[in-house]
Parts: structure tokens; sequence; C-alpha cells
């Protein structure tokens, strides 16, 4: 019998990767753009060709078995090295060239951060990028599996295989609109807000990225009723700012609203907490030239710049040139 390296239809697994991420066989066919049935027929074809169940599902659960999930973390280690080839055979010119994959959050204000690529695409201009926003913990998630080189993101402390660096800190306040009634007053005390609508972010619970926003409510005893709750920065300070409620906002993003008479800072006046936006990527990660070249500049520019200048430092002094 032929060994299953030569015969084994790599397709196969490219779609069970996409079974387990979206726990059902009918969502991986919708983002496959392939019919239920053919899907459910790779399924079995990878079964079979393996001799193991991987996935045991009915009309009332799904789940991965243990088979399942080491195929899984094979068939993703196969596509990386697949991307990997892929950006080698494109890199072979004497010119660094390639493609890089970025995982941000939503809503990141960091002139550091646009400072590092206007000068890395002056300097490397044949490398391209794609840039995939999603949740924190999404970031995260898709960084254990190896679908981006590099991520930024909030967390509490780094997840295992990932390492992590302090791109910035941000302090998060509370704000209001100027439609809300605690608008324009000065020297409120910390008792004006026990009881006011309150914005949320979607992660401010005590097991979130932003768990220190739910802590200090917990320990201030806000009780005000939650209206508004998203997990995109851009829609609270919308709702904030429609005077829904009040709301913990970055101080920095935010500066050009008070200044101009929209938003108004509430107690307490030197802010809420600190928020550390990270840079993450795989502690096992085997980049491509490409993204060693960029990972490299990028440390370098961040070993150079002060971590309390780069939120808001400007584009012309902050990035050292490469060495």
């Amino acid at each position: 019998m032929r060994p299953i390296h030569d015969t084994l239809d790599w397709n196969l697994l490219r779609t069970f990767i996409v079974i387990v991420q979206e726990e059902s066989v009918s969502r991986a066919a919708v983002r496959l753009y392939l019919s239920q049935p053919a899907v459910s027929l790779s399924l079995k074809r990878l079964e079979e060709r393996l001799g193991q169940r991987l996935i045991e599902r009915d009309s009332h659960r799904f789940r991965v078995t243990q088979a399942g999930h080491l195929v899984y973390q094979e068939a993703i280690d196969i596509y990386a090295n697949v991307a990997r080839l892929a950006a080698s055979v494109s890199e072979a010119d004497p010119e660094v060239a390639g493609h890089i994959s970025l995982l941000f959050i939503t809503g990141i204000q960091c002139r550091f951060l646009d400072s590092v690529f206007e000068r890395f695409h002056q300097h490397f201009p044949q490398i391209t990028f794609g840039i995939e926003e999603m949740s924190s913990l999404e970031v995260q998630h898709a960084l254990l599996q190896r679908q981006g080189a590099i991520g930024i993101c909030l967390s509490r402390q780094c997840p295992d295989n990932l390492n992590s660096q302090i791109l910035a800190r941000q302090r998060y306040r509370l704000y209001c609109g100027r439609r809300h009634a605690l608008f324009g007053r000065d020297n409120l005390p910390m008792e004006s807000l026990l009881h006011e609508a309150y914005v949320s972010f979607g992660s401010e619970q005590l097991d979130g990225v932003l768990s220190p926003l739910a802590v200090f409510r917990a320990q201030h005893g806000l009780q005000g009723s939650v209206v508004g709750q998203s997990s995109s920065l851009q829609e609270i300070q919308r709702m904030v700012l429609a005077g829904w409620g009040i709301g913990c906002l970055p101080e920095h993003l935010v500066a050009r609203d008070v200044t101009e008479g929209r938003l108004w800072p509430l107690p307490p006046y030197d802010g809420v907490a600190d928020i550390d936006l990270n840079l993450m990527w795989h502690s096992d990660a085997r980049f491509s030239a490409a993204e060693t070249t960029f990972v490299e500049f990028f440390l370098n520019a961040m070993a150079k710049v002060p971590m309390e200048e780069r939120l808001t430092s400007g584009l012309e002094s902050d990035v050292a040139d490469p060495e």
C-alpha cells in the first residue's frame, strides 16, 4: 500500500480545518462555497483514509475527538508551512519582498504604529500587508492557530505559546456626552455616578480583557443599568457621544472630542485604569524573510522610543531607520 502522504487529498485537510473552526458542517459549507453534502463527504473520506473518527456530531452536539484535535493541529502546521513556502518563493528576488498578515483589534490609534508603517514602507516597498480586524480574544486565538504573523490586542496576561511586548499603555477615563445631565459640571463626587446609565464594552467583565473597568465599577458601587454594549471602541464612543450614558474610553483617543466640547471627563479625574496594548506573535513562529524583516524593524523601533510617548509621538522623529 502506498504511504498516506502520497495519496491523501490535501483539500480534505483544508475542509476539516474549516469544519473545526466553524464547529458546524453547514457553516463550513457556507464559508467554503460548497454544498453541505460535499463537505460531509469530505469529512467522511478523511476519516476513512485515516481510520479514525475525527468528529462526533448529531442534532444536539458537535465534538472534536482526541484524534480530531491532533489532526487539526497537524493540518494547521501544514498550511502554515505551505504559506511560508509561497512567501519564500516570492522572496527569491535580491530585494526583500513578500506578504505579511496582521491581526489587529478595532480602533487602534497610535502615532508610533503609523510611523512604523510609514517608514517601513519607505525602506521595503515590495512587502505587502493584509490587516484583519477582530476582538482581542480572536486575535490571540488566531495567532495560536498560526493564522497571522503578528497581532495587536488587549490582554490581561500573555497566553501560553505566544510572545508579547507592551506596545502602549492606554489610560481609560469615564466620560459623558454634551446632552448628558452631568456635562459641564466640575469637581463632581463619585457618588454622583452611582446610578447613571452605563455604556459597556463586551469584554468588560471580571474575566474579560477589560476586567479592570469591571473591577472599578464593582469597587465603587456603580449600579446604573447598562443601556448600550459593543465590542467596538468606535461604537462605545458613538453611544457616549449620543448621551445614552456614561462610559470608559481611552484618554488619548477622545482628547479632541473633549477639547471641542463633545465629551466631558468625569471622576475619578486621574483615570479609571491603565490598559496595555500588546504586540503578540507565536513563540514557535517560523517567519518568512518579509515577516522577520518587519518584526525586527518593529522591535528595534520600540526599543528606541519610550512606551509613554508611543500613543501621540510624531511621524518623523519617533522611528529609527533599520540598522
